[in-house]
């Protein structure tokens, strides 16, 4: 899985440490939870809808980033035989990996300051992921396309994000 999410998001009973049990615990339901055809399997599309879900506010949806290739390498790194499906086995592979790179005491508990450095070094690896990825090509009727098109018909460019 993305566990990002799933460091990121500790609740207030969590702010003494989280156990090596609690952390198996939240990746095997974020990984039930996660299948929405219930196969025992998380695909690309299930892990994509899902985050969506997150970060969309309740009965509205928001239009599927351009640029996924973050979250394909995280899927492609949780899919450890590279069959395009997320087992339950590889998921929980995936919590273990992620509490044990955390747990840099080595005393079984996340702690707050554990999370915070183990989430500001993924951040720091996307960052450097995304410092060597060559723009998007723009494909006709793309957003991209129909800002470049005013820009030319207007004169006024759009700022780079």
């Amino acid at each position: 899985m993305i566990l990002l999410p799933l460091l990121l998001a500790a609740g207030p009973d969590m702010a003494a440490g989280e156990t090596r049990a609690q952390n198996e615990a939240a990746g095997a339901a974020l990984h039930q939870r996660t299948d929405a055809n219930h196969d025992g399997y998380v695909t690309f599309a299930e892990t994509r809808a899902a985050a969506l879900a997150m970060v969309a506010p309740q009965g509205q949806s928001i239009a599927l980033p351009a640029d996924d290739r973050f979250a394909r390498s995280q899927f492609n790194r949780a899919d450890i035989n590279h069959d395009g499906r997320i087992s339950f086995k590889e998921a929980m592979a995936g919590a273990d990996r992620a509490f044990a790179e955390a747990d840099t005491d080595h005393d079984g508990v996340l702690s707050p300051q554990e999370r915070g450095a183990y989430a500001a070094g993924a951040l720091a690896v996307l960052e450097a992921q995304m410092a060597t990825w060559k723009p998007l090509t723009c494909r006709p009727g793309a957003a991209c396309a129909t800002a470049r098109s005013r820009s030319q018909s207007t004169g006024i460019v759009p700022k780079s994000p």
